[in-house]
């Protein structure tokens, strides 16, 4: 295993794994659009994370993505298997207001065809997709995004929610934000849903896991232990969707107003 600046991990092509602990160097990261390493509270120094969205601009939106394309599922030339290849990522997120009331929108770790952000919109469209191309099958898109501001023409269920995408910014299924405790009543066992707010400027921890066609996401602050319980569980046919090599990263974008996407850490992997 190959150990690249960034303290970023090689990916292996059978078994792929990449381990990301963000530092103030970068290495086999693209940048896109606005993304960059983000800038510390004092303005000069950088402050470690990769940020989609720049104060400065207004409508910033960028993407952060692995350089190196990653396995999605076989090759065609090699297997007649057509399903994509288990995989799970977590990682740490802030979303913090620059402005009041908080801007919006949010951002999202997503699985992209290409380094391309040529296509990406701001707002609602979070530097995924546009307008014109959101809903469109030839996307190839899949995202879990973090929405902080309720867009009504995408459907957005309110301003603080999780949802997962595939080639639209239109969720396929939404929950609003927060995460599953278990408590102990008598002897009897239950569950409590504790409710975050996304844009409050603190750090949370999510886990993305995709396994025989069932997608899984979890969210909790970032001391907390992964809650048993996911916050979404769907199935979802994600063969039509993912090409045999895809690039994973993350997606953000603001709107008028100045809000900034950071993200702390990352490990993605997967196995073939």
């Amino acid at each position: 295993m190959q150990v690249q600046k960034l303290y970023f991990l090689a990916l292996f092509l059978a078994h792929t794994t990449l381990a990301v602990n963000l530092s103030l160097e970068t290495s086999n990261i693209a940048f896109l659009g606005d993304a960059e390493l983000g800038p510390a509270s004092d303005g000069v120094s950088r402050s470690g994370a990769l940020s989609m969205t720049r104060d400065e601009n207004p409508l910033s939106h960028g993407q952060g993505l692995w350089a190196t394309p990653v396995p999605f599922k076989p090759s065609s030339n090699t297997s007649s298997s057509t399903l994509p290849y288990p995989f799970e990522t977590s990682f740490v997120f802030s979303i913090t207001p620059r402005t009041e009331p908080a801007p919006g929108h949010g951002l999202a770790f997503i699985v992209v065809p290409a380094l391309d952000n040529s296509g990406a919109g701001p707002a609602g469209y979070l530097g995924i997709l546009n307008k014109t191309n959101n809903g469109d099958p030839e996307n190839h898109v899949f995202a879990v995004e973090f929405d902080v501001y309720k867009d009504k023409q995408l459907g957005d269920m309110n301003d603080n929610h999780v949802g997962v995408d595939v080639n639209s910014l239109t969720s396929v299924v939404a929950e609003r934000a927060g995460y599953w405790v278990q408590i102990v009543i008598g002897r009897t066992k239950m569950w409590r849903f504790k409710e975050v707010e996304l844009s409050n400027g603190e750090r949370y921890k999510a886990w993305i896991e995709y396994i025989d066609s069932n997608v899984s996401v979890t969210l909790a602050p970032e001391a907390v232990t992964k809650p048993k319980k996911p916050l979404i569980v769907a199935r979802l046919d994600l063969s039509e969707v993912f090409l045999e090599n895809m690039y994973a990263g993350f997606a953000g974008a603001m709107g008028r107003e100045a809000e900034r996407h950071d993200i702390w850490s990352w490990n993605f992997q997967n196995s073939a």
